[in-house]
């Protein structure tokens, strides 16, 4: 895999501005038409969202890491934290309840990314793996 950008902030959700700028930029770079850069900047936003609410718990002084790939034909992000472990169950998106607010964000990053999984790793942390197709080239 060919690393295109590494970034790393705190855990504060006004940092999500500057992680969605760095995706949509990447997400050029990769040649995705803007449809799907605008719904791969609103995948990773929410997964990053996620680790900021439910990993830390809207705790600032913790990090969340950004790393994005180019590998074998697909666009991979690596959301990496410092949070208690998840598990695969943590990361399936739920029975949508139409009386309760919320609860999308996982629908919409599995709706949006090809695949979806964790990495596993040490203990210290979670790294969420999230893979898309990059656009097929114009001959």
């Amino acid at each position: 895999m060919k690393l295109i950008k590494n970034i790393e902030c705190d855990s504060c959700t006004s940092k999500l501005c500057s992680i969605r700028a760095d995706v949509r930029e990447a997400c050029l770079e990769f040649g995705f038409p803007d449809p799907d850069i605008n719904s791969i900047v609103l995948a990773v936003d929410e997964a990053c969202a996620n680790v900021i609410r439910y990993g830390y718990k809207y705790c600032d002084n913790g990090s969340v890491k950004l790393q994005i790939f180019a590998a074998d034909g697909e666009a991979v992000f690596h959301i990496i934290d410092q949070c208690p472990e998840i598990c695969e169950a943590d990361i399936t998106a739920k029975p949508v309840v139409d009386e309760q607010p919320g609860g999308l964000g996982l629908h919409i990053i599995h709706q949006v990314m090809d695949r979806v999984h964790l990495i596993e790793g040490d203990a210290s942390g979670n790294t969420l793996e999230m893979r898309k197709q990059l656009p097929l080239k114009e001959a």
